[in-house]
């Protein structure tokens, strides 16, 4: 479907006549399917708009986190107007979209995605007030959010565990409630309820910010006849505050969260251990003291840290990757680990510039429709005609060596590392005075390294600078890299292809920006023998600029504008910036901003790295959501059952994308998405039948198909809709109906219904 509708508009042709049908209706159109995206794009030789897809990497963190509680929280919602009573839940769920709790929130997402929004190519003003419309809709909504997880999960309506909240600075290690029950002198409980926005039932290790190591007792609720707790394993390592956040935690509390039910959640409960338990626990795991050791006298030059999946070798002398082991797959990728950075190319030079009224223009010109300094871009015109052209908020441009400037790790005679029974850490430093960290860790059960990043403030001194990560292995990947497109196809992308740049290869000016392409979820290479893949936790540039490497732009700060309507340098600061007119460049305050990010790399089989990909998008999107309460140690608090929605896990294929509480009573939307495309899994790509009938415990009695947006019938719109040609031998374009409650999606199909659940 997606191949016919984006049918090549500009070579369309129309009958001699030129009569109505013939102009407007694609039946009638002689021209060839577009059938990959619109990537890469420049407006001249050197000016490549590859920048957008890294710039201002905390706000393009913020709107993930953003939008990923707002699709926990309209469940939640959801489960509100399911569960409770119209009495119960007066405050809690509106009777229209409007007036909801989450409209705020939802408000703000839907502003971000304005095409100066997400894309970090905001005046810096800009960008702080979409920043303050997330955190204002986060904060509403976690009001509401809370609220009703209390009423859904408390058998009484007595007034514990009345400061729950959502812990939505976990990246800090900030959670203000459990660090203050856990402070010394605390005769306080915590209690932990984990929420799991997927279709499918999860195991997890959470992390909880805490201030003192003796709070190491975990229990998960076990909801039945007779309710009780029981111990789960936990492990408290310290915090290093690599991102030197002011109130962050002195240690982070892991623990394991089995089991934790689809649209559903589980309940913990963190308490303090006597003096006598910590005593008697002398190698306790849990005990910080004991875990971190030094590899000096290791006769080995490799630190080695495994789980039941991977096996991970880190150089003994930096703490550096040097290969990774798929144990399942009996497959070892040897690579070379780096950080490094490209210098933004600019030009120091006044432009021949003069002042017409209030407005200043390049010899008085402006481009069509430009009539402000905002849109003088007059420096854009004469900057094509000398062949050159700052790196900005837009462009990405290095300078004409087009060299990465590899940052050297330290040496140290004694890496830190973590050895804990469920977590394990190997710390490892980056550049002249340390300016990138990195923690590699392990879990219990997954199959990536995750991998925690830590950058800035980026130095300055000799100019801007793009920061990238970069992988090397020996994987023949022959120039061709995948990434996915908005979290769905994934885009077979070759470097130089001359179908995208044309016979003559005019990326050969820009070799490095001309070939990088947006990552909004994964990026992987892969042979006949090996795969490499990682996924991000927000949008990245990425690319594979030679044969066998990956690499990730992280973050960017630049000092000059590349004349694209910005109007100021990409220079992010941690104080802020001086008030300033609408138009000018204001004075930055402060150092540059800390970054904290992760990357999860991935390895596995020749040609399974879709696969391997697809399995793990969703759930770094979509991770646990933890809210937090305390309670004072012995109170007696009495759950409800185990909280899910659905009867029980949808196929590993299949996310419930939404489900929202429509304003008439008992109605809501719920669209569901296949997750993998054609021949990616030999298995998962096989298309599924879902019966919405067993979906949820309650009785579905009415449903009825949706156009994508949810605006309309789908029969409705089917009648009126355009013909596409679609007669190109794939069956899978063709839809499939409605039949008693049961449909069918194809690899990559998201379909929406409109359900009345009583």
């Amino acid at each position: 479907y997606t191949q016919c509708k984006y049918a090549d508009l500009v070579n369309a042709k129309t009958s001699e006549e030129g009569s109505f049908l013939s102009k407007y209706n694609p039946v009638k159109w002689n021209a060839s399917p577009k059938t990959k995206d619109w990537f890469p794009y420049a407006d001249c030789d050197h000016c490549y708009w590859t920048g957008y897809f890294t710039s201002r990497q905390g706000l393009k963190r913020m709107e993930r986190v953003g939008s990923s509680f707002l699709h926990a929280a309209r469940q939640i919602e959801s489960m509100a107007k399911l569960s409770l009573s119209r009495e119960q839940r007066t405050r809690v769920a509106a009777d229209s979209w409007n007036a909801s709790p989450l409209y705020e929130l939802d408000d703000a997402m839907g502003v971000v995605q304005h095409h100066d929004g997400v894309s970090g190519t905001s005046k810096q003003h800009v960008a702080y007030d979409y920043a303050k419309r997330i955190a204002g809709g986060m904060n509403k909504a976690n009001s509401f959010v809370t609220d009703a997880l209390r009423k859904i999960l408390l058998s009484s309506n007595d007034d514990v565990l009345d400061n729950l909240t959502y812990c939505n600075l976990l990246n800090e290690t900030i959670c203000t409630v459990s660090q203050e029950a856990s402070r010394e002198g605390s005769k306080e409980d915590i209690y932990v309820i984990v929420y799991n926005a997927l279709a499918k039932e999860r195991d997890e290790v959470v992390s909880l910010p805490i201030d003192s190591s003796t709070h190491s007792h975990v229990e998960k609720l076990l909801v039945g006849e007779h309710s009780d707790w029981v111990p789960v394993t936990s492990s408290v390592l310290p915090n290093a505050n690599y991102a030197q956040v002011t109130g962050a935690a002195s240690y982070i509390v892991y623990f394991e969260a089995k089991n934790i039910p689809p649209l559903g959640a589980l309940v913990f409960r963190v308490s303090r251990r006597s003096e006598g338990e910590m005593l008697s626990l002398a190698s306790f795991p849990a005990f910080p003291r004991n875990l971190r050791r030094s590899v000096e006298n290791d006769i080995d030059d490799e630190i080695v840290m495994s789980n039941d999946m991977l096996s991970v070798k880190f150089a003994r002398s930096t703490g550096v990757i040097t290969s990774i082991t798929n144990l399942r797959d009996g497959i070892t990728v040897k690579v070379q680990q780096q950080y490094g950075f490209y210098k933004s190319a600019f030009k120091d030079t006044s432009m021949n510039l003069v002042q017409d009224g209030d407005n200043f223009k390049g010899d008085g010109k402006c481009l069509p429709g430009y009539t402000d300094a905002e849109g003088d871009e007059y420096p854009w015109l004469i900057g094509s005609a000398e062949r050159w052209q700052n790196s900005g908020a837009y462009i990405f441009r290095p300078t004409s060596d087009q060299q990465l400037h590899t940052l050297r790790p330290k040496q140290t005679k004694s890496v830190v590392f973590y050895n804990s029974e469920l977590v394990k850490e190997v710390h490892s430093v980056f550049g002249q005075g340390g300016w990138i960290k990195q923690i590699a860790r392990l879990y219990p059960g997954e199959n990536f390294v995750d991998i925690e990043y830590v950058v800035g403030p980026v130095p300055i001194d000799d100019g801007g600078k793009e920061v990238v990560s970069k992988w090397a292995t020996s994987i023949a990947n022959e120039g061709h890299f995948f990434t996915d497109s908005n979290g769905r196809e994934f885009q077979k992308r070759k470097r130089g292809d001359h179908n995208v740049f044309g016979p003559d290869q005019p990326n050969s000016d820009e070799p490095i920006s001309g070939n990088y392409y947006p990552v909004t979820a994964a990026i992987f290479i892969e042979d006949d023998v090996y795969s490499f893949g990682c996924t991000v936790d927000r949008s990245q540039g990425g690319s594979s600029l030679a044969d066998g490497a990956l690499e990730l732009m992280i973050q960017r700060r630049t000092l000059y504008d590349d004349a694209r309507g910005v109007g100021e340098p990409l220079n992010e600061t941690d104080i802020g910036i001086t008030p300033n007119q609408p138009f000018g460049n204001a004075e930055r305050l402060g150092e540059g901003v800390i970054v904290k990010g992760h990357h999860r790399i991935i390895v596995g089989k020749g040609g399974s790295g879709a696969s391997k990909m697809r399995g793990a998008m969703d759930s770094t999107f979509s991770q646990p959501h933890v809210f937090v309460a305390s309670a004072p140690s012995g109170t007696a608090i009495t759950f409800r059952p185990t909280l899910s929605m659905l009867q029980s896990s949808l196929p590993d294929n299949i996310m419930v994308i939404s489900f929202i509480a429509l304003a008439e009573e008992h109605t809501y939307l719920i669209r569901l998405g296949h997750q993998y495309g054609p021949d990616e899994d030999k298995d998962l790509s096989r298309q599924v039948e879902i019966d919405l009938h067993k979906l949820f415990k309650k009785t579905i009695t009415s449903v009825r198909e949706k156009t994508l947006s949810g605006n309309q019938l789908r029969d409705d719109w089917e009648t009126r809709r355009l013909q596409w040609d679609c007669k190109k031998g794939d069956e899978s374009l063709s839809p499939d109906g409605l039949i008693d409650g049961r449909v069918v999606l194809k690899p990559l199909e998201i379909r929406t219904f409109e359900i009345v659940i009583m």
